[in-house]
């Protein structure tokens, strides 16, 4: 009798708890790797020859060395670059996808994504992009894509709270990410990352305010700055005319990517720093002051000890002009910046100086306008030229200097070793040409 009621009690809690699994189910929490990425449509590009009047290819397909065949039009945005074997991704957005990827040998559109609720970026860890967001309602994620395929290798899960109001990531010797979360009240979050594992490697609060959006791995020490590469970030870093300046903010600071603690921080006098470039063992620093009793700009380059951010060397620049800003850039273990005369005023100049010494290798006349965009290619710098005077090709050991795709504006070039991409006006449309490394 007694074994007759507990089985009929047992088979009374086995309906009961199947009834609740089937009520609970509609109900249950969102996967968060899931719910992170949704498959989007994606275009491609288009053979030069499908697009470009046969004046446009007559100049586009009569380069030469490092310059192999145009291949591809691609849809040009600011941020569509090739990454790794000719894979070019565009970040910014395209249509419903927010990371579109294009075989740039062929044109075919190989895989895009919608990063669902919050994007916070991404980052090339090896073969693989590792996209970062928050979804709605559930963790933050970090997930990783196969370049080539599309095809979603694992996923991180980054911890609870609400999505951020600003982020950076930062590539760590190519294999880890580093991402920086600012909340409402501009406290920084840094969460390290490994793409294989499911967990965070470390998440640590770092006293860093959402003004520092430029970040660069410097071996196992991530530096952040105000002022990245490019001109006008620091420009208006140093002319400051907004007022929102402080001496902190002038400042770089360094934090280990080991423990997230502090490394150090540089600053010379009331400098303002601009984040230059990194290696593993260096990190390239341009600072720069506004002399307001005089109007120039004082200027100088430095290369820091990445470990201890002490100085390996420095060196004064010429005084330029408040009206623009000079820039400098690391190709290969050159130093190259531009600099002013006293007589033909600003971007009078370029100077090649060795990384490891600061030792002057060349100096000679600037014929190009946006140093920071551009790419090199075994001991050549390819440097975009003045409006209609196609790129600059610069040996960056001796300072030889040709002119290549004369007739067109170029405004931008790109490579990942295999293949090189050239932001131009194509027949007045903007479109990243994508060519064979000869």
């Amino acid at each position: 009798m007694r074994r007759r009621v507990w089985l009929w009690v047992g088979a009374g809690l086995v309906v009961v708890l199947a009834g609740g699994l089937l009520v609970w189910r509609p109900w249950a929490a969102p996967d968060p790797c899931a719910e992170a990425l949704t498959p989007a449509e994606h275009g491609g590009g288009v053979l030069v020859a499908d697009v470009a009047s046969q004046d446009a290819l007559t100049v586009l397909d009569a380069p030469r060395a490092p310059f192999g065949p145009a291949r591809t039009v691609l849809p040009d945005t600011r941020s569509a670059e090739p990454l790794l074997g000719g894979v070019v991704v565009d970040d910014t957005g395209r249509g419903d996808a927010d990371v579109v990827a294009t075989d740039a040998g062929t044109g075919n559109g190989l895989w895009a994504f919608e990063q669902n609720g919050t994007s916070y970026g991404s980052a090339k860890v090896g073969g693989e992009l590792v996209l970062s967001q928050h979804p709605d309602d559930t963790r933050a994620t970090a997930v990783r894509v196969d370049l080539d395929s599309g095809d979603v290798r694992g996923c991180t899960l980054l911890g609870e709270g609400e999505p951020a109001t600003a982020s950076t990531t930062v590539a760590v010797a190519d294999k880890q990410v580093a991402l920086v979360r600012w909340a409402e009240d501009d406290k920084a979050t840094l969460t390290m990352i490994d793409p294989a594992r499911g967990e965070p490697l470390l998440t640590s609060e770092i006293d860093l305010d959402s003004s520092f959006e430029y970040g660069e791995a410097a071996g196992d020490t991530i530096v952040f700055g105000v002022a990245g590469p490019d001109a006008t970030s620091a420009w208006q870093m140093v002319t400051d005319e907004r007022g929102n300046q402080t001496p902190e903010s002038l400042r770089l600071y360094a934090f280990s990517a080991k423990d997230g603690e502090p490394s150090w921080d540089y600053g010379h006098e009331d400098f303002a720093q601009q984040l230059v470039a990194t290696t593993a063992t260096e990190v390239v620093v341009r600072s720069t002051r506004h002399d307001e009793t005089r109007d120039v700009f004082e200027n100088r380059i430095a290369v820091l000890d990445a470990a201890t951010g002490e100085e390996n060397w420095s060196a004064e620049l010429p005084e330029s002009s408040p009206v623009y800003y000079e820039q400098a850039v690391l190709h290969g273990d050159v130093v190259i910046t531009s600099d002013s005369d006293p007589e033909r005023g600003t971007h009078a100049y370029l100077t090649g100086r060795e990384l490891a010494s600061g030792d002057q290798l060349w100096r000679i006349e600037n014929k190009i306008t946006a140093l920071h965009q551009s790419a090199v290619v075994g001991d050549l710098a390819l440097i975009p030229g003045y409006q209609q005077r196609g790129i600059e090709v610069v040996d960056v050991r001796t300072g030889e200097s040709r002119t290549t795709f004369d007739g067109v504006s170029v405004s931008q070039v790109t490579t990942d070793g295999s293949i090189i991409g050239l932001r131009v006006l194509l027949d007045g449309e903007p479109a990243l040409v994508a060519y064979d490394r000869a």
